[in-house]
């Protein structure tokens, strides 16, 4: 009898599946483990830090996160047991790159062989994840392209992207149930802080960096959860993710409640 060719296991499956992902995306911008010791070559890696912001346990709770990208958050959320819809852009296009950069960066991206929604797709699959993820513009949306309430707002590193953050939190701050909270991980200026510890002001960044259009202050980052209707805000720890040289900064962690 002719010796039996071994099979490969559904591990070592999902493992050459991976590494055949990460081959197929060129640029990732999250680190993201898609198998056993097959972790995406990300520029920034949350993966120490999310035990620090998500709870433990997200079982039956109905949660949105915003600006997925490579969907590193939304998929941490699913893990602990939460109902996940990721919100992003259909591509870099639609993005809300300042205008002075917006030709040369989409222009970058071309070469580069970058397409918006690529590594979520990818690491989605391969994970076998039931994370829903949307379409829509943040600052635009209306209510009936995010349906429902939600338990659970997740925004991370996203609002000093945006030309309004303000109006993009009053939405999301629709999206809540009453009493439903806002998570809120994002980049603010030390130096601001330093220099004015109590007043809400923010660095506007467009003619300094390509991406960013205001960098707050802590101070104006809670005037912004405020002004957009948020409750019970509360700031938490100050971390700084492992990230690649050209991505370092400073993250603050927030919390949130819309009024019952």
């Amino acid at each position: 009898m002719a010796d039996r060719i071994p099979q490969p296991s559904p591990v070592e499956d999902r493992i050459a599946a991976a590494r055949a992902a990460i081959a197929d995306n060129p640029v990732w911008y999250h680190a993201i483990e898609l198998a056993p010791g097959v972790v995406t070559p990300g520029f920034v890696d949350h993966r120490p830090v999310t035990p620090k912001i998500l709870p433990r346990d997200l079982t039956g709770v109905r949660a949105l996160e915003v600006g997925t990208f490579d969907g590193h958050w939304s998929f941490a959320m699913e893990e602990r047991g939460a109902q996940v819809t990721a919100l992003d852009l259909p591509a870099f296009e639609a993005t809300n790159f300042p205008p002075i950069h917006r030709e040369r960066l989409l222009k970058e991206m071309s070469e580069r062989d970058m397409e918006l929604g690529r590594g979520f797709r990818l690491a989605h699959e391969i994970r076998g994840s039931s994370v829903e993820r949307l379409e829509v513009d943040v600052q635009r949306f209306a209510p009936e392209e995010v349906p429902g309430e939600y338990d659970l707002v997740f925004v991370g590193a996203i609002l000093l992207h945006l030309r309004d953050p303000v109006g993009a939190l009053e939405r999301l701050h629709g999206c809540l149930r009453p009493g439903g909270r806002l998570i809120a991980f994002e980049a603010f200026s030390l130096a601001a802080t330093l220099r004015a510890p109590r007043r809400a002001m923010a660095t506007f960044e467009t003619v300094e960096t390509a991406f960013n259009w205001w960098v707050p202050n802590l101070a104006a980052l809670r005037a912004w959860f405020l002004t957009a209707g948020f409750v019970d805000v509360r700031r938490h720890a100050i971390m700084r993710p492992p990230t690649n040289p050209e991505m370092k900064g400073v993250n603050v962690l927030f919390t949130a409640k819309r009024g019952a």
